[in-house]
């Protein structure tokens, strides 16, 4: 109840500071006093019987679109054996081996401005991770849960596959009412789908499969800043973070688990599906920095680097330790997940 009252309240207070024209330069897609004037270019009209804006009295375009291509990287999961050796025990394949590669990734932004200087911004992220490993079902176990020692029941192998979803969908209000700063609040969902597999060496069967579900909400505040401006080229950067509810799922399932007294040699069957819920508090946070290069008064491209942080979230490897399925209860690990990287993009605005 507090968050819902609360939002309205924060952003009414920001969009409330939105009262006069603006000279802010900060994404306005124009060049700043002193810069060279291009062919065509849309030209200001301070009786408003024509459409259209010069660069100097400020941004006055109707909208933005930019479009972004990420090279990602994720931190691991925490350090743990999965896979050991028959007869020996030794490790064969600890969680941190399933690192993930270099991932490619897109952001799309879309901004509708106001002529007073007040927007309204929306952006989404998506991301999707994926590793996976091979072993010989002769050679090798893997745990799931509490069970330390499964055998796969067909098949020559067994491979242990892990894949990481995220997606992000944020609305914020934007004021540029200072030529270098535009603050911004907002609400924001992030969703992080973590499952960790153990399928048929063809990946053709699946034995066994647990997936964490985080679906983060909250709201939260940041802002734009234009560092440097040389005409042309620009250097900007952008600061987001917030507090979430992270409502949570675990689910579990695959065939049945054979399970062998050492003592009686007596021999039990278990059904893995399972599926457990918690809340927890999230914290999230993100920083980009840019270089922008414009092309024509519509048009830039732009290279930079950014970074998203979370705490608070949980990972399906980690969660093997932590829950029994057979007696139904458990405590979810809950962890911090790191993602950075590089992209390059374009804008556009009109």
């Amino acid at each position: 109840m507090q968050f819902r009252i609360r939002v309205p309240i924060i952003l009414g207070l920001l969009m409330a500071c939105c009262h006069s024209s603006v000279l802010a330069q900060i994404n306005s897609g124009y060049f700043p006093d002193g810069a060279a004037s291009y062919a065509g270019e849309p030209f200001y009209d301070p009786g408003g019987l024509e459409m259209g804006c010069f660069r100097d009295p400020g941004p006055c375009w109707l909208g933005q679109a930019t479009f972004d291509i990420l090279l990602f990287d994720r931190s691991d999961a925490d350090s743990r054996t999965i896979v050991t050796e028959v007869g020996t025990g030794n490790p064969l394949l600890n969680a941190t081996d399933l690192g993930f590669p270099l991932t490619a990734a897109f952001r799309f932004n879309l901004v509708l401005t106001g002529d007073d200087g007040c927007d309204l911004v929306f952006n989404y992220l998506g991301a999707r991770f994926d590793n996976s490993r091979t072993h010989s079902a002769a050679t090798a176990f893997y745990d799931y849960f509490e069970f330390p020692s499964v055998t796969p029941s067909t098949g020559t192998s067994f491979q242990t596959s892990y894949l990481s979803t995220l997606s992000s969908v944020e609305f914020n209000g934007r004021t540029r009412q200072w030529s270098r700063f535009a603050p911004l609040a907002g609400v924001r969902f992030i969703q992080l789908e973590d499952r960790f597999d153990r399928l048929a060496g063809d990946a053709s069967a699946q034995l066994q499969t647990s997936m964490a579900d985080n679906e983060l909400w909250g709201f939260q505040i940041g802002g734009e800043a234009l560092l440097w401006d040389t005409g042309p080229v620009g250097l900007q950067s952008t600061i987001k973070g917030g507090v979430f509810y992270n409502d949570l799922q675990l689910r579990t399932g695959g065939g049945d688990i054979t399970i062998t007294d050492p003592v009686t040699m007596a021999t039990t069957t278990v059904d893995p599906t399972a599926s457990f819920s918690g809340d927890h508090v999230a914290f999230f946070g993100e920083v980009n920095l840019e270089f922008a290069y414009q092309i024509c008064p519509q048009f830039s491209i732009r290279v930079g680097y950014t970074a998203m942080w979370m705490d608070g979230v949980a990972l399906a490897p980690d969660q093997h330790d932590d829950f029994s399925i057979q007696l139904g209860f458990g405590a979810f690990d809950y962890g911090t997940v790191l993602y950075h990287g590089s992209y390059v993009g374009a804008e556009l605005t009109w």
